[in-house]
């Protein structure tokens, strides 16, 4: 059967539509009746989102400040949809309740209260969701908590369980009856979570390839429902346009494509994790829909149905992405039920934890020694007494101003809920993880047309305890010089004790010569408290650093510099970047 695809924008009333895709599988003339069984056709609009992280308020918290994104604003969207077409289902693709401070605290610090995220979704009368690898990143208890509030069903068809309790299982699916169509809403995520959270957070749980499960379920589904969705959390692992295969540190976090290619029989994939956007992409039959991370988009996908004497099939789908602009304002219902838990964070994010005696720029912080870093190596040796140190630079737009510095900054220059382990490596291990950092630079000079540091930035760790230079003018693999500990050669043989977070330790990024090294010690704290611990021990951030590692050739050094800075002056306050997950969602398991 010819598809027909035609691209244009739309405008709805109190709502700007951009990214339309109308996908007919077969144009009628027939006029559409809405909620009634014995019409002859029927219309249903199903709205999802994914990758929300925690953004319930049209606000970031790290810079303090509104923004066009969160679930008060889709809450109106899906209020003003429902009006229009009763025939409607609202469904999420995870990595949902982590990811902002107000999530954080609701996790970690005021458990005993109604989470603020499930509230909303619950008011919100979100239909499924399907669950996402940050789901686990605050342990077992919290999520069956979670799990426990929701007025939701949390699916993970492959997410297998030993268990077998209905607190603690994951149902793989649930149908739906809408205007007398039957729709199964089938809950995926992606394999690799072992690779990102400790096994502490996945005890009696077993992760399979999500693509040989829904082959198994699909059928089924075709038999029971009307309509098959899927529900997943992953990205599409393609070039949207080409279909060609993207490069990915790990080849099975990304399944959607394969699953739409090799599962024949779904109608429509609702899709997260990778924080992109897809208007809309038929892949054998299924339609490929992704909106944006943080409730910056709503996807909405509209079938038309027609009923014969083999009963309801599809003739007409159509999707496009609704951002959550200017134009459409904030559910007050929904700000009036989490107001007290935004205003205990903003309280929260306030506290002054030191003082700092002048600005630092965080643009040059994966070029040179920078204060920032050191900041968070001073932490994590302090809180572990380890002898060398490994951490990155989550963003390079991140600002302090001389003056106070509050946890909103401390958020803004570690924003991962990553916990902190001391593990026993050897010398020959650390030189490989520094190699493989500094595979994120081109090799100097420069070729032409080339960026200088490609990859994400957040998989480019610095060290300390030791010293070392990075030779640009060498190929990758063979670019750390002059290594030494303690003043001396380090000995590929020594053994060493290292500071590093959780999701580096599980091999996080690609480092698969640090992946479940032999733990040591467990700081009773995450990287972020360490760095909180330590600056309130001291109450002003040191700004000095030792210089213990360098960039060479020194052209290459000033090339780099030249390349990052300003061209215009920005805010001395945090710009978290928008960080597009790598395969740390990122593709996106983030770390």
């Amino acid at each position: 059967m010819k598809i027909e695809k035609e691209t244009r924008r739309v405008r709805r009333p109190g709502s700007v539509c951009a990214g339309v895709v109308w996908l007919a599988l077969l144009l009628a003339a027939a006029p559409v009746t809405c909620g009634q069984e014995s019409a002859e056709r029927v219309a249903l609009t199903i709205l999802a989102t994914t990758d929300v992280h925690g953004n319930v308020w049209p606000y970031d918290y790290l810079q303090g400040q509104n923004a066009e994104r969160g679930l008060a604003k889709v809450s109106t969207y899906v209020r003003q949809v429902r009006a229009r077409q009763p025939n409607t289902l609202l469904v999420d693709c995870g990595d949902t309740f982590q990811g902002t401070p107000l999530a954080y605290l609701a996790a970690e610090k005021h458990a005993e209260e109604p989470n603020p995220v499930v509230a909303t979704m619950n008011a919100m009368g979100y239909d499924a969701m399907a669950i996402g690898n940050h789901e686990w990143n605050f342990g077992l208890h919290t999520l069956w908590r979670l799990k426990e509030e929701a007025r939701f069903p949390i699916l993970g068809a492959n997410v297998v369980s030993t268990y077998h309790d209905r607190l603690r299982d994951f149902k793989p699916y649930v149908i739906r009856r809408v205007g007398g169509v039957r729709v199964a809403l089938l809950g995926l995520v992606t394999s690799s979570i072992p690779r990102w959270d400790p096994p502490e957070h996945l005890v009696g749980y077993e992760f399979r390839d999500p693509v040989e499960v829904a082959s198994k379920l699909v059928p089924q589904l075709r038999r029971k429902a009307d309509v098959v969705v899927v529900l997943i959390h992953s990205g599409l692992g393609r070039d949207a346009e080409t279909g060609a295969p993207v490069e990915n540190v790990y080849p099975e976090e990304n399944h959607v494509w394969d699953l739409a290619e090799q599962v024949p029989g779904i109608d429509v994939i609702f899709f997260g994790h990778s924080h992109r956007e897809l208007a809309g992409k038929v892949v054998n039959g299924a339609l490929l829909v992704q909106p944006k991370n943080w409730a910056r988009s709503v996807a909405e996908v509209e079938l038309t149905l027609a009923r014969d004497n083999q009963g309801w099939r599809i003739v007409d789908r159509q999707s496009q992405l609704v951002p959550m602009d200017a134009s459409i304002p904030a559910d007050p219902k929904i700000l009036e039920l989490t107001r007290a838990a935004h205003q205990q964070t903003e309280r929260y994010l306030s506290t002054v934890v030191a003082e700092l005696g002048e600005d630092l720029d965080a643009r040059s912080g994966r070029i040179e020694d920078h204060a920032m870093v050191e900041l968070i190596h001073r932490a994590q040796l302090h809180a572990t007494g380890a002898q060398v140190s490994l951490a990155s630079l989550f963003s390079t737009r991140t600002r302090w101003a001389a003056g106070p510095v509050t946890l909103r900054d401390v958020y803004s220059l570690y924003f991962y809920e990553n916990k902190l382990f001391t593990v026993e490596i050897t010398g020959r291990q650390l030189k490989d993880a520094l190699e493989y950092s500094a595979r994120s630079f081109a090799t100097y000079p420069w070729p032409e047309d080339a960026t200088p540091f490609s990859g994400w930035g957040y998989n480019f760790d610095m060290a300390q305890g030791v010293t070392y230079k990075i030779d640009l003018s060498r190929p990758p693999g063979e670019r750390i010089a002059d290594l030494r500990f303690e003043g001396a050669a380090l000995d590929p043989a020594r053994q060493l004790t290292l500071a590093l977070n959780s999701y580096r330790w599980s091999g996080g990024g690609g480092y698969e010569m640090l992946r479940h090294a032999k733990i040591v010690g467990r700081a009773k704290k995450q990287v972020r408290e360490a760095i909180i611990d330590y600056l309130l021990s001291r109450l002003t951030v040191e700004t000095n650093v030792d210089h213990n590692w360098e960039i060479v050739p020194q052209e290459a050094r000033r090339s780099l510099l030249d390349w990052v800075q300003p061209t215009t002056s920005t805010s001395l306050h945090a710009v978290p970047a928008g960080i597009e997950k790598s395969s740390l969602t990122t593709t996106a398991a983030v770390p």
